[in-house]
């Protein structure tokens, strides 16, 4: 095991064919079911650097000491004195190991068993030109953290509805997270690093300069697992989840900047945005129609269940 605070050079050694960057801070319950889905993997071909981003140094070493063993000279700690956030821990990880290829995996989430010799495989045979990364599709799990274990209270489908990767979809939302995202190193020399001025999106912005850049493949499996924990906010809680405002607020500035961008090299004009602009207002007046259609439906629908018991003498004191 490396342990280096970010000012060390890395050590050299020999490229891994894939490189799992895990960004942690103070959440070791969760990290621990993160390394145990790292070593249970059956392409063993890899190198696990785990960048702790400003959490206590003392508790993650011990974690990780118990795993040293499995983990054969195959991890790398680097302890933050400060946290940098999100996407610069994850530029730190990239940038202290060497592999063919990289993937993002946060200290909360897993993968199937197979994940990395499937998708490595898949992106490694793709015979569609200028495909540098590849996509799988991805389940929620939903949980919640009772002492000192995670329950799993249910899970659903998030994007296994996706046949292929493109602008609009992507654009329109974010429509995958990094833990279903392995993309080549080599790639970055074209498409950069992730944006660190962004303390949230910065995945969705990632996502969408790489695809300006080159094919996203898309692998039509469900290999990937995002857990969260809708109901809690602090170290354990998921950003998507516990920042939504932030959420918000950064997707409105990527947007303005791009928009800037295309007006400053005339790309875009304001006739465009015009009438982009009266497409998602459209849009927009269409989808509250529909919610207001949804909540009469709801409400009369209500009255005439409450009408029937009332017919019955058998009124539910709690409906």
């Amino acid at each position: 095991m490396d342990t280096f605070n970010t000012d060390a050079q890395p050590l050299a050694q020999k490229a891994s064919k894939v490189a799992i960057i895990t960004r942690t801070k103070n959440r070791n319950l969760l990290l621990d079911r993160c390394i145990r889905s790292v070593l249970a993997q059956t392409e063993q071909d890899w190198v696990h650097v785990i960048v702790n981003d400003g959490g206590e140094a003392a508790p993650l070493d011990e974690l990780i000491s118990a795993y040293q063993a499995q983990y054969r000279g195959r991890l790398k700690v680097i302890h933050n004195p400060v946290s940098v956030g999100m996407e610069a821990a994850s530029n730190i990880g990239i940038n202290n190991s060497e592999s063919t290829y990289l993937v993002i995996l946060d200290d909360d989430d897993t993968w199937h068993a197979k994940f990395l010799e499937k998708m490595t495989a898949a992106l490694a045979t793709e015979t569609w030109a200028g495909t540098r990364g590849m996509f799988c599709h991805t389940r929620i799990v939903h949980e919640k953290i009772v002492g000192e274990s995670v329950v799993i209270t249910g899970s659903e489908e998030f994007n296994n509805w996706i046949e292929h990767i493109d602008f609009l979809q992507l654009f329109a939302w974010n429509r995958f997270t990094p833990v279903c995202f392995v993309f080549e190193r080599a790639a970055l020399e074209e498409v950069g690093l992730f944006d660190e001025t962004l303390p949230v999106c910065g995945d969705w912005e990632f996502n969408l300069r790489f695809l300006s850049k080159y094919e996203i493949g898309t692998l039509r499996e469900e290999l990937a697992y995002w857990h969260q924990r809708p109901k809690l906010t602090g170290h354990y809680g998921n950003s998507v989840n516990a920042g939504q405002d932030l959420h918000r607020v950064y997707r409105a500035r990527i947007i303005n900047r791009w928009v800037r961008q295309g007006f400053a090299d005339k790309t875009l004009g304001y006739a465009d945005m015009f009438s982009m602009a009266i497409s998602f207002e459209q849009s927009l007046s269409t989808q509250r129609y529909l919610q207001s259609r949804k909540r009469s439906l709801y409400t009369r629908l209500r009255k005439k269940i409450q009408a029937f018991f009332r017919r019955k003498k058998n009124v539910p004191s709690t409906f």
